[in-house]
């Protein structure tokens, strides 16, 4: 159960920064890769605690972020959950490879490679402890229109723990910001389902390249024995030209 409570932080920490290409930005085609990273915290009634981090990236092999064409990302993240007796501490990495579609209102993405996790559970012998690879696809789609409706989704399966990532944003897009609610899903072989209602801003400008995303909301565990919370998270991207 603390595993599967922990495990929704590493790729939930991971996609913090959506890790779909910010296209406001890389329509240059200066820019062959994206880098992103973020962090995010998770408290409950009943004292359970869990923060983790994650960084990753995504390049064009064609030298251009903003076109169809194949692409290869990275990705790991670290977090840690607490439970009074109970602690959880683990590591997820992944590498894909990937195409690419744009067209002029939106754009999809297809991956697929391999992932590893490792749960470090005190008390040992969980279902979920110990380190687990696994074959990972992913996908990722995004509306790009201004000044009108938005919506982004993005999600995972991995064989490693039988786990299942879905995300999904909807709301506003304008020339500087997006707005509008979250919905999150994530399930394990071994536990229940963990759902979030949340609400998110994205498109923030920190500086001249770096944007960032915030997002918020309440966290619904679907184990009966499991106490419901309230998540916080926050990302960080930028385009870079590296080839």
């Amino acid at each position: 159960m603390l595993a599967g409570a922990v495990t929704i932080l590493l790729p939930a920490t991971v996609f913090a920064a959506d890790p779909a290409p910010d296209l406001t930005m890389s329509n240059n085609p200066l820019f062959d890769t994206v880098v992103y990273w973020g962090g995010e915290f998770t408290t409950h009634s009943g004292g359970k605690d869990g923060y983790g981090a994650g960084a990753g990236f995504v390049t064009a092999l064609n030298g251009d972020i903003g076109a169809t064409g194949w692409t290869l990302t990275g990705n790991f993240g670290g977090s840690r959950t607490d439970d009074g007796p109970f602690e959880t501490k683990s590591f997820y990495a992944a590498a894909l490879v990937g195409y690419q579609w744009h067209a002029p209102g939106y754009y999809f993405t297809l991956a697929a490679g391999v992932n590893y996790v490792n749960n470090d559970e005190t008390p040992s012998g969980g279902p979920t402890d110990g380190g687990e690879a696994g074959a990972i696809i992913q996908y990722g789609v995004e509306t790009k229109q201004v000044n009108a409706f938005y919506a982004q989704s993005y999600g995972a399966y991995s064989t490693a723990h039988d786990t299942v990532y879905l995300h999904a944003k909807t709301g506003y897009k304008t020339p500087n910001l997006r707005f509008g609610p979250e919905f999150t899903l994530f399930d394990e072989g071994t536990s229940r389902s963990t759902l979030r209602y949340g609400a998110f801003i994205g498109d923030i400008a920190i500086t001249q390249s770096v944007n960032m995303v915030v997002s918020a909301g309440y966290q619904h565990e679907l184990e009966p024995t499991a106490e419901d919370g309230f998540y916080a998270t926050i990302g960080f991207s930028t385009p870079l030209s590296l080839r």
